[in-house]
C-alpha cells in the first residue's frame, strides 16, 4: 500500500504540473537562473533563506525550467515528505495509523498545491516533519542519541535556511517541552543552540535588512478570520471531511474503536500542543501585523494528519486509503482540468499574435514578469513597449508593494497621466496603434490609468478578453486605438 501511495503522490504531484508559472514562480526561475553571486545578491533582497533556490540553482542546470522540470523538484519534497510520514507515524503508531496518515497526507490539497508550486513550502514540510520525529527523542526517555540529537541540530539548521516559518516549529517544540514535559533540558536547549547558531551568524544581519522589505512585501496579507480558519481545516483535510459522515456511521453501527496503547494517545497530545502552538502563534501575531497565508500553514499540516490518524487508526485503512485516493484524484481533474485560456502562457500567446509591432502593452498587478518572461521566450515575437501600471510593482521581487494604500491615489492619478502622454509621444505607428490593458485585479488601482486612457484614446468594444476568475491576476484585457 506504501508503494500505491507513492505512486499516488507522483500521480496527484504532477498532474497539470506544467500549467504556467505564477509571479512567485517565475521569480524563483529567474533567480536560480543567475549566476551563484548574482543569485545570493537577489536573495538578500528578497525575505526568504536561501536553501530551496540554492537546490533550485543545481536542479534547473540539470532537468532545464519547462514548467514540469521546475515544479518537479517540490514534487520531490512532497513524496519524501510523504514517506516520512509514514516512518514517523508507523514507529510511534504501527502500520495500520501510518497508512492513515500517510494517506492523509498525500491527499491533502495543500500539499498538493505545494507540491505543485516551484517555491520552497514542500521542502519546509518536509524538514518539519524530520524535525518532529527527531524532537520526539527528547521527550521520551531512552530514545535520545548522540547520532538522533546531531541529526535534529542539522535537521533544524536546513529548516532555518528554508524559511522563516521553520521558527514557528522550533518555538512549539521549546514551549511544549518547558511548561509541559520538562525532560532532557539540558540536551535540548544545547540542540537548539546549536541549531540557531550559523542562521544567527551568516543570515540574520541580512535578515534585519530584509525586515524593512517586508513591511511591503506582506502588505497583501489580511488580519486572519474566522472564514480563513474554515479554509485552513478544508486544505487540511479535503476529501477526508466528505468521508467523515461515513466514518461517523460506521463507529455508531460497530462502535468507535482508536488506538488502545495510551502512550500512542500520549504522543497524539503532543501533536495537538505542537499544532496549536505552531499555528497560533503566526495567527495571532497576524492580529496585529499580518503575517500569516495558507501556504505557511504547511508546517502544521503532518501535526493534523497525525492527530487524526490515532483517531480513527483503527478503522479499515485499506477503504480509507483507497477511497481518499479516489476522491482526490476526481478532485483535482474536476477542479483543475488543466491549461486555461488566460494563463499567463496563453496570455503571452494571445498578445504575440492579436498586437502589432509597436502596439502598447500595459501590465497590471504581478502580470508583467510571468506574461513577459513567456512572450520573451516566443519564437519571432513581436517588439511590443512594455509597461507596468504602477510602475512601483517593477521594484519588488515578486510583491505588489504599498499601491493599495489609499493616500497614494493622487501620485497614481499623476503617474497615470505621465505614462498616458509617454504613450501618445511615442513614434506614430502605421498600422493604428493600440494599447492592450490588462486590468481587473485591482479595480482601485486601475482606475486612473483607465481614466486617463478613456480621455485620449478610444475603446475598441468587442475586441480584447474576458477571462473571470480563470487568471490570477487580471479579469479581461481591454484594448483602446489611438
Amino acid at each position: 500500500m506504501l508503494a500505491l501511495l507513492i505512486l499516488a503522490a507522483i500521480f496527484l504531484a504532477f498532474y497539470a504540473s506544467n500549467s504556467a508559472f505564477t509571479s512567485d514562480e517565475i521569480w524563483s526561475v529567474r533567480t536560480a537562473g543567475l549566476d551563484h553571486a548574482a543569485m545570493l545578491d537577489a536573495l538578500k533582497a528578497d525575505v526568504h533563506p536561501p536553501l530551496y533556490f540554492e537546490l533550485l540553482y543545481g536542479w534547473v542546470r540539470f532537468f532545464g525550467i519547462g514548467e514540469r522540470a521546475v515544479k518537479g523538484l517540490s514534487a520531490l519534497f512532497y513524496v519524501l515528505s510523504a514517506v516520512a510520514i509514514y516512518g514517523l507515524s508507523k514507529e510511534i503508531y504501527g502500520p495500520k495509523a501510518a497508512l492513515i496518515a500517510t494517506t492523509l497526507y498525500v491527499c491533502s490539497p495543500l500539499a498538493i498545491v505545494c507540491a505543485q508550486f516551484a517555491r520552497m513550502y514542500t521542502l519546509l514540510s518536509f524538514l518539519s516533519i524530520v524535525s518532529t520525529w527527531l524532537y520526539l527523542g527528547f521527550l521520551n526517555e531512552g530514545r535520545l542519541s548522540r547520532l538522533r540529537s546531531t541529526s535534529y541540530v542539522v535537521t533544524n539548521i536546513l529548516g532555518t535556511f528554508t524559511h522563516v516559518g521553520f521558527f514557528f516549529i522550533l518555538f512549539a517544540q521549546i514551549v511544549f517541552l518547558v511548561l509541559v514535559r520538562r525532560r532532557n533540558l539540558k540536551a535540548f536547549f544545547l540542540a537548539v543552540l546549536l541549531s540557531l547558531l550559523p542562521y544567527l551568524l551568516i543570515w540574520a544581519p541580512i535578515l534585519i535588512r530584509q525586515f524593512s522589505n517586508s513591511q511591503a512585501g506582506l502588505s497583501w496579507l489580511k488580519k486572519p478570520s474566522l472564514t480563513s480558519l474554515a479554509i485552513l481545516l478544508l486544505l487540511y483535510g479535503g476529501a477526508f471531511w466528505l468521508i467523515l459522515p461515513l466514518l461517523f456511521y460506521f463507529w455508531w453501527r460497530n462502535g468507535f474503536k482508536p488506538l488502545k496503547d495510551r502512550s500512542h494517545w500520549r504522543t497524539a497530545t503532543v501533536f495537538v500542543w505542537l499544532m496549536v502552538i505552531t499555528l497560533a502563534t503566526p495567527i495571532l501575531i497576524s492580529l496585529i501585523k499580518p503575517i500569516f497565508n495558507p501556504r505557511l500553514a504547511i508546517i502544521g499540516l503532518h501535526f493534523f494528519v497525525l492527530t487524526i490518524a490515532a483517531a480513527i487508526a483503527r478503522t479499515n485503512s485499506y477503504f480509507l486509503t483507497i477511497e481518499l485516493i479516489v476522491l482526490t484524484s476526481i478532485g483535482l481533474i474536476v477542479l483543475h482540468p488543466g491549461a486555461g485560456p488566460c494563463n499567463n502562457r496563453a496570455t503571452a500567446t494571445y498578445l504575440n499574435e492579436a498586437a502589432n509591432e509597436g502596439d502598447v502593452v500595459i501590465f497590471t498587478s504581478l502580470t508583467r514578469a510571468p506574461i513577459g518572461f513567456y512572450l520573451a521566450n516566443i519564437p519571432h515575437r513581436k517588439e511590443l513597449f512594455q509597461v507596468s501600471f504602477p510602475a512601483e510593482i517593477d521594484l519588488h521581487p515578486g510583491y505588489e508593494g504599498n499601491i493599495m494604500d489609499p493616500s497614494r491615489r493622487p501620485a497614481l492619478e499623476s503617474e497615470a497621466r505621465d505614462l498616458v502622454r509617454k504613450i501618445m509621444d511615442l513614434p506614430r505607428s502605421t498600422t493604428g496603434r493600440r494599447i492592450f490593458l490588462l486590468r481587473g485585479f485591482r479595480p482601485n488601482v486601475d482606475a486612473p490609468i483607465e481614466t486617463e486612457l478613456s480621455k485620449h484614446f478610444q475603446k475598441s468594444e468587442g475586441e480584447g478578453k474576458k477571462c473571470g476568475e480563470e487568471s490570477p491576476y487580471f479579469t479581461e484585457i481591454l484594448i483602446y486605438r489611438q
